[in-house]
């Protein structure tokens, strides 16, 4: 029986979120394999927390983005959960390394190198971190030669409504790095004709990750997603309906995921609350096909390639058939 994936978790802690007083903060991997244990999941993609010990809190309860002196982005953070999960003895967690894609870049790579063959992807969220995804084309571009290096696939997180993580520029990068497989997070926000050139990309794939709170955000008619008349035609009210719909664009590179813990969102601005199970109810609903597509062909493809066999741990070898 062919493995059921999530392609979108976090694990660890965020204490610039909780001294602004933001949810959630915090998660561990033992938190996440009980979830995948109550809704049939067989293997998730984890990685830390968006904003990394290395950044000044205290500045970042003040809208602030700041390193502090002689620290680098997730200088402990990509180290520790792998740790963690080593500890647990589990091969069904898939850790990522979490990267800056424009701040310390030598030093970022020189720490995710011993870590080859216990991660098993690279993952940024540059929203949080206000750090222009498009760097990955230029200074940024040692990271992406890691991951070509090494077979490993990269995550991005989108957006439509900020400098850093906008849609089209991490279908640049991925456009400028062939031999890398790509995921692009959130549905590319409901951005249909973004969503028409990922599927016209042969190494990019997209994630439906905080799905519930995403068609929510189209019916409070926020920014986050894509305006009205680049949008996806879909009844937001129904979610099934939605993915149905992203789904007919994306086709088989469309994956499931559930942002655990973030398909939950309360800051300054927001109030967006929903739970792994309700994220889950929606995937169900989903014709068989298109169900196991999404759970299990797509992710498999994606974070092993397309022609490969069935995966062992981070270590082994992903298969020959790689597009990478």
């Amino acid at each position: 029986m062919a493995l059921k994936y999530d392609v979108h978790t976090h694990v660890g802690i965020d204490t610039g979120f909780y001294l602004r007083g933001w949810w959630p903060y915090s998660a561990t991997a033992r938190d996440l394999l009980v979830q995948m244990d109550r809704h049939g999941i067989d293997r998730a993609v984890c990685f830390p927390f968006t904003l990394p010990s290395a950044f000044d809190v205290e500045a970042f309860t003040r809208d602030e983005v700041t390193l502090l002196p002689g620290r680098f982005p997730f200088d402990r953070e990509n180290a520790l959960l792998a740790k963690e999960i080593e500890r647990l003895g589990h091969d069904r967690l898939l850790p990522f390394a979490m990267f800056d894609p424009s701040r310390e870049i030598e030093r970022q790579v020189e720490a995710i190198k011993p870590l080859i063959g216990k991660i098993a992807g690279l993952k940024t969220q540059s929203t949080v971190l206000r750090s222009p995804v498009k760097a990955l084309l230029e200074h940024g571009r040692p990271l992406m030669e890691l991951a070509a290096a090494n077979n490993l696939p990269v995550l991005f997180h989108t957006s439509v409504n900020d400098p850093w993580a906008q849609v089209a520029d991490c279908l640049a990068v991925a456009k400028a790095n062939p031999n890398v497989r790509f995921n692009l997070a959130h549905s590319c926000r409901f951005h249909e004709p973004l969503l028409r050139e990922c599927a016209r990309t042969p190494n990019v794939w997209v994630d439906c990750s905080a799905h519930l709170a995403h068609c929510q955000l189209v019916r409070d008619g926020m920014s986050p997603v894509a305006p009205a008349n680049e949008r996806v035609a879909a009844d937001y009210a129904h979610p099934t309906s939605a993915l149905e719909a992203v789904h007919a664009i994306v086709g088989d590179k469309y994956m499931w995921g559930s942002d655990n813990p973030f398909m939950s969102w309360y800051d300054d601005r927001l109030k967006l609350m929903f739970t792994y199970e309700q994220e889950m109810v929606a995937v169900n609903r989903l014709p068989a096909p298109v169900r196991n597509s999404m759970l299990c062909d797509a992710p498999h493809a994606w974070l092993f390639g397309p022609q490969s066999p069935s995966p062992g741990t981070p270590g082994e070898d992903r298969g020959e058939g790689s597009r990478s």
